[in-house]
């Protein structure tokens, strides 16, 4: 997958899904303990933050079909990061 096939993707993501985004309250301290990672280019962590916020959405995805909830409202037309 390009950089550009990203960007694109998660700039469609931001416009569909702002108003619940913003919505999500991060615990106290998230938002500085991210931008000291990235100042210090420490990518592995931003990383593995983002591949644990990934699994556990597949996670909770997965617990909801399985226990016959409706799947939760995405996009009708599959995206380049489709699970």
């Amino acid at each position: 997958m390009s950089k550009r096939m990203i960007e694109t993707f998660l700039r469609e993501m931001r416009d569909r899904y702002q108003e619940e985004i913003d919505a999500v309250a991060l615990p106290e301290g998230t938002t500085d303990y991210v931008r000291e990672r990235v100042g210090e280019s420490d990518s592995e962590t931003v990383l593995f933050m983002l591949k644990l916020g990934y699994l556990m959405g597949l996670q909770t995805g997965y617990a909801a079909g399985s226990a016959g909830g409706d799947a939760p409202d995405g996009p009708t037309i599959p995206g380049p990061m489709q699970a």
